[in-house]
């Protein structure tokens, strides 16, 4: 395998999860049923406990496949994994193929009461995640009577294959709950459909993050951190070149002149605007080619006004008009409702005015420029 490099191949935004007095758990297994973007014999796996309040021991981990002998998953030979609070981990290298277009699973075995704090929501169709009682890390399918769905994915930070491909490559979708939500899901779904077999698409996003702060209240604490934070560290997996970033929307809908969402929070358009540009600076830092899209209507959400709107429109015709970016995704062209541009049309809303649904998620995966993903 000359030609041998890693490539990311799917990815979460690990954070604070939301607040619950639940975040305690024994003898528990989490079950991540994912979809390969790219074939490869070997894979590692990176875990994350940046946003632990405690150290976490799992048990015993295990990836595999329908019609495959699962694997153990080893950390420096040792079936247990030591998740020091503030650290990340990256397994060994494991011998299991993976085949593009074609499901496997991650499950991880807590034997002890471990504190389930750091992950994030992830949801859109090939979010399958569910967790189980007592060990069934290697089963293929969990146990029916014993099995429940949940939308947060613990720990696990970012999988790698192992591919021959020399030219195999990867984008990073990043921003706030959009992101966290279905549109990424799709554009793999288009990768795949397309046949495009050197494209690997990995989500990075955090519901409720804003580009220029960040919340340290214990009720909004699982925004995250604020995108200048978490960014360079976030688009630069394994073989990632290229990156969609679709974020600032939190930044003008959250103020609302309480002590924790003050109104000195509300950015003017020349700051979210600079706070863009620092993206699109470090990326090319970064060597990575940066495509900024534009905000999505946000008229009907619940804290809309004229104001709001005008930063986010003079945002999007900074975004449209810019030449600093490599590209541009118009999202907001996309999804709004011709009929009154200023909100989302009306089977693309999933409800909020702010949230695209299943259809609208799918409709911006498919209106991203084909030569975006070459």
């Amino acid at each position: 395998m000359d030609n041998a490099k890693w490539v990311a191949v799917w990815g979460s935004s690990p954070s604070y999860t939301a607040p619950s007095p639940r975040q305690y758990a024994k003898d528990i297994t989490l079950h991540y049923n994912l979809r390969a973007m790219l074939s490869g014999k070997r894979i590692r796996l990176h875990l994350n406990n940046l946003y632990g309040k405690e150290n976490a021991v799992i048990t015993h981990m295990f990836v595999g496949a329908e019609g495959k002998e699962p694997k153990p998953v080893t950390f420096g030979g040792k079936t247990a994994c030591e998740l020091p609070l503030g650290a990340q981990v990256v397994s060994d290298e494991i011998d299991f193929s993976l085949v593009r277009g074609e499901d496997y699973f991650v499950s991880m075995y807590f034997a002890d009461l471990t504190h389930l704090y750091c992950g994030t929501n992830d949801t859109g169709p090939l979010c399958r995640f569910t967790y189980a009682e007592g060990d069934h890390a290697k089963d293929t399918v969990m146990p029916e009577f014993h099995t429940a769905t949940m939308e947060t994915a613990f720990f696990l930070d970012t999988i790698d294959v192992l591919t021959d491909d020399a030219d195999a490559h990867a984008l990073v979708c990043f921003g706030d709950s959009i992101t966290a939500q279905a549109w990424p899901d799709y554009l793999m779904l288009r990768v795949l459909r397309e046949e495009r077999e050197k494209l690997s698409v990995i989500r990075r996003g955090i519901g409720g993050s804003r580009v220029l702060r960040q919340y340290e209240t214990l009720l909004n604490r699982h925004y995250g951190s604020r995108g200048h934070d978490r960014f360079a560290r976030e688009i630069s997996a394994a073989g990632v070149d290229r990156v969609v970033i679709l974020h600032g929307v939190n930044d003008i809908i959250h103020p609302v002149g309480t002590t924790y969402r003050p109104w000195s929070d509300l950015p003017t358009a020349e700051e979210l605007i600079e706070g863009l540009r620092w993206y699109v600076n470090k990326a090319h830092e970064l060597g990575k080619k940066v495509y900024l899209a534009t905000i999505m209507p946000i008229k009907g959400w619940t804290t809309y006004n004229e104001q709001r709107n005008e930063i986010r429109m003079a945002v999007n015709n900074w975004i449209r008009t810019q030449k600093e970016a490599d590209g541009v995704v118009d999202f907001d062209k996309a999804n709004q409702d011709p009929a009154d541009p200023l909100q989302l049309f009306p089977s693309f809303d999933k409800g909020d005015h702010l949230h695209p649904s299943w259809p609208g998620a799918e409709n911006m995966a498919e209106s991203v420029p084909a030569e975006y993903l070459d």
